[in-house]
């Protein structure tokens, strides 16, 4: 018989659920109220819905040894002959692990396990002899199976146990001969009492901790080193003394990031994006960014991540709006161009500071504060943070999307 750990709940409040506490009176011997009884009820359905998980990973992982190793060489119909749970929890969960054990063999055909129905072992049987009478039922009674089998067409039988020893929940799995002795053919146990559950598992694909663990991996090491990210975003600057300031630019950039550590713990990118706004401004811009996890030791494929970024840009401005930019005494190049009919232009550098939670890596969503070193000069621009050393003079937001 072979004997295999699963998983490790604590089943302790089984007993003073079901049994203990409904008997306990108040420590001043007053019994227990409404709101007492209310408490109990609740507690009994939290320690049944937790023991029928722990019976449903229990026959996950039969099943799953059954694929691995499987009892017959061809398929067999088998007699799902008797189901037998702990004392307590009535037919409810006995009705739920038949269904739950069916379902995971009709999806696991590996198993080379057929189920055939068995209306007779249900069913009370009544025997009469010269020593008395007997009444039991049809799973008790070794002719009973042997006729259910032959009207099944199988001439085997599956009894699945699931018992409470101290802490653990055991499951005992019979599969019998439909004979007079009922001689035994497999068995095996498995117990909640230690080890670790079998995780990240579906019916169809049963699959052990270490293989859900290994997958795991592998798709954190399978993630590409390089991404496409498209960002969407908004610049504003700040207004210089009374005048109204610039209006905002809305641009769209692309280009490519890379990974520089295994947990995308440092990224790095390079964008080049434009703006443009109706006979108001054409942009142009080229960014290097630096990017931080800030949220851990690397990135996760549940939780959102949170980077700091720190970023240097070359910007271009076209037409009207550019005019805003333009320091306060212009230079003769500017006044030549204005004199001729032309709209100003302006080219400046921009060194940025800012925040980005991405979710999944895929998509993010930023801001960021930007420093224009050579905006010191601009009558229309002003600033959103002063630190002295230098002044930040653009917020901007920004929406991304990494392919």
């Amino acid at each position: 018989m072979d004997v295999v750990a699963v998983t490790k709940p604590c089943l302790w409040a089984l007993c003073a659920t079901f049994w203990v506490l409904p008997l306990v009176a108040r420590a001043d011997n007053e019994p227990f109220d409404a709101v007492d009884r209310a408490k109990v009820e609740t507690l009994r359905a939290d320690v049944a819905g937790e023991i029928q998980l722990q019976a449903y990973d229990l026959l996950d992982e039969l099943v799953f040894g059954w694929n691995q190793q499987p009892v017959f060489s061809t398929d067999t119909p088998v007699v799902l002959a008797d189901v037998s749970v702990p004392v307590g929890f009535g037919s409810g969960l006995q009705a739920l692990v038949e269904t739950h054990f069916a379902s995971l063999i009709i999806k696991n055909p590996r198993t080379h396990v057929l189920l055939s129905h068995c209306p007779q072992c249900t069913s009370v049987v009544v025997r009469s002899g010269a020593k008395g009478t007997v009444i039991s039922r049809g799973a008790q009674e070794p002719q009973t199976l042997q006729q259910a089998g032959a009207s099944a067409g199988s001439r085997h039988a599956l009894f699945l146990d699931f018992e409470v020893e101290g802490s653990s929940l055991v499951l005992r799995a019979r599969i019998t001969r439909l004979d007079a002795d009922l001689l035994i053919v497999h068995a095996k146990v498995l117990s909640t009492s230690t080890g670790t559950p079998a995780l990240l598992r579906s019916d169809e694909r049963l699959k052990s901790a270490g293989e859900a663990r290994q997958e795991y991996l592998d798709a954190l090491r399978g993630r590409s080193v390089l991404a496409v990210p498209l960002h969407i975003g908004v610049r504003t600057y700040a207004p210089g003394g009374r005048t109204v300031g610039a209006p905002a630019f809305v641009w769209l950039s692309g280009g490519v990031e890379a990974s520089l550590t295994q947990k995308r713990a440092w990224l790095g990118s390079f964008t080049v994006g434009a703006s443009w706004s109706p006979q108001l401004h054409v942009g142009w811009m080229a960014q290097a960014r630096a990017s931080r996890l800030l949220s851990g030791s690397e990135s996760s494929l549940t939780s959102p991540d949170i980077y700091g970024f720190i970023a240097g840009s070359v910007i271009s401005i076209y037409g009207k709006d550019a005019a805003v930019f333009q320091d306060r005494v212009p230079n003769i190049a500017n006044l030549i161009s204005t004199a001729q009919g032309n709209d100003p232009q302006a080219v400046f550098a921009a060194f940025a500071l800012g925040l980005e939670i991405r979710v999944k890596n895929r998509i993010g969503v930023g801001a960021f504060l930007e420093t224009l070193p050579t905006m010191t000069n601009a009558q229309n621009i002003g600033s959103y943070v002063d630190l002295g050393i230098f002044a930040f003079q653009s917020l901007g937001v920004e929406a991304s999307l990494c392919f």
